[in-house]
């Protein structure tokens, strides 16, 4: 037990990610199929489903086909009858076909981006006990995070480069930039991540240049932001936000949430009822040790990256899996004494459950996945929202200024 206690959690959860794969594979070897909806995850009708929308447009954009906002070399349109699926990437994807990829490599690719999500999200935490490592490694296996991967999302390399704007922000703010900027052009969301420029002076330049570089980008290419934002598929089912829990509420059939205006005013509502619990909850704010530069360097670029996705609208669940680089930070704070937030422990419960029950059927015991999949709104919508709630608050009152000095965390880099 002593040297258990010893044990690097990193290597606990590598060991659990390691053996999950090992056992998936084998029951494929010895079946066929992969059983990713024993694990929560429903499979798509090809491998690597998302990942094909790229490459197959790269073979699309060599012909001279446009692939851009619908790509008509899409295999999933051909597979599913009557179903062409939007592009959800910018344009900028697909100067990609000059390297000569297209869907033939898409397995390879698929793999390759799942291994390198799992290095950086291993990477990024820093040593953890091997309690956390346990925590850390439900979360690396939660049916939200494993969508990602069974589609092979490109978002998933998106986290790796958010990881590595994390690890190099403290030594060369320049380098991290560089990585967050090129995040920020490919898909856009993980901009907001440039908060944790915020948290020392020596990285205001740096994280002002990035902020300049996406800026000019999103001006350059405002009219294919509007295409993107027209064409990508809002649905209730794997996904995330404000705007699914009013849609959540509208195809349940809840009156007062059926007009256009009802929607849009509904989903205000929820929006500012959350930044009322927030600043309700900095109330209850109290000085503490902080947790290490970098467990904090990562919570602020996973909660500003999720609190950002949540306020713009829908996200498929897949992108729930920037909130693993909030689960150190929320250890650290789950010790007592530690939080400066009140009820961190449930902030980590409710992260942790939302990403296990974020998907079509999650895998609950006794029955309770029928029962669950069955009812007209979903809950973990709900934890959605008070996750959206605290970690404003927790970003809020971990900032370097702004706060009274009582309250705010001064940053040591």
């Amino acid at each position: 037990m002593r040297r258990l206690s010893h044990l690097d959690g990193r290597v606990l959860a590598a060991t659990a990610v390691v053996v999950f794969f090992a056992v998936m594979l084998g029951v494929r070897g010895a079946t066929g199929t992969t059983p990713w909806a024993t694990v929560g995850v429903a499979p798509g009708a090809l491998s690597f489903e998302d990942l094909r929308s790229v490459t197959s447009a790269w073979d699309c954009a060599r012909r001279g086909v446009d692939p851009f906002p619908t790509n008509p070399c899409d295999p999933f349109a051909h597979r599913v009858a009557g179903v062409k699926r939007a592009a959800n990437y910018p344009r900028l994807w697909t100067s990609f076909s000059h390297l000569g990829l297209g869907q033939g490599d898409t397995v390879p690719l698929g793999v390759a981006i799942g291994v390198l999500f799992f290095l950086a999200a291993l990477a990024v935490t820093g040593p953890l006990t091997v309690v956390e490592g346990a925590v850390y490694g439900a979360a690396l296996l939660a049916p939200a995070t494993l969508l990602g991967v069974e589609r092979g999302n490109v978002d998933l390399l998106m986290f790796a480069l958010v990881a590595a704007a994390v690890l190099l922000v403290r030594r060369s703010p320049w380098a991290a930039a560089v990585a967050l900027a090129a995040a920020g052009v490919l898909k856009l969301f993980p901009a907001a991540a440039v908060t944790i420029f915020a948290r020392s002076r020596r990285r205001y330049a740096a994280g002002a240049a990035a902020v300049a570089v996406l800026l000019a980008y999103a001006v350059a290419t405002l009219s294919d932001i509007r295409t993107l934002r027209s064409v990508i598929p809002r649905e209730v089912v794997n996904s995330y936000g404000a705007g699914v829990v009013v849609q959540a509420l509208h195809e349940a059939g809840v009156s007062w949430a059926q007009s256009p205006a009802e929607v849009r005013w509904l989903r205000v509502g929820i929006l500012v009822l959350g930044l009322l619990l927030a600043a309700l909850l900095l109330r209850g704010a109290r000085p503490g040790p902080a947790p290490d530069e970098r467990r904090l360097d990562a919570f602020w670029a996973g909660a500003s990256i999720y609190a950002a996705s949540y306020f713009f609208g829908s996200n498929f669940d897949y992108r729930l899996a920037f909130l693993v680089l909030c689960v150190p930070a929320l250890c650290a704070w789950a010790r007592p004494g530690a939080s400066p937030l009140p009820g961190a422990r449930v902030a980590l419960g409710a992260l942790v459950l939302t990403l296990w029950l974020s998907s079509e059927q999650p895998p609950l015991p006794f029955g309770l996945q029928t029962w669950y999949a069955g009812l007209s709104f979903p809950p973990e919508e709900v934890l959605n929202w008070l996750l959206f709630a605290w970690l404003v608050g927790a970003v809020a009152v971990t900032a370097p200024v702004a706060l009274p000095r009582r309250l705010a965390w001064r940053s040591a880099s």
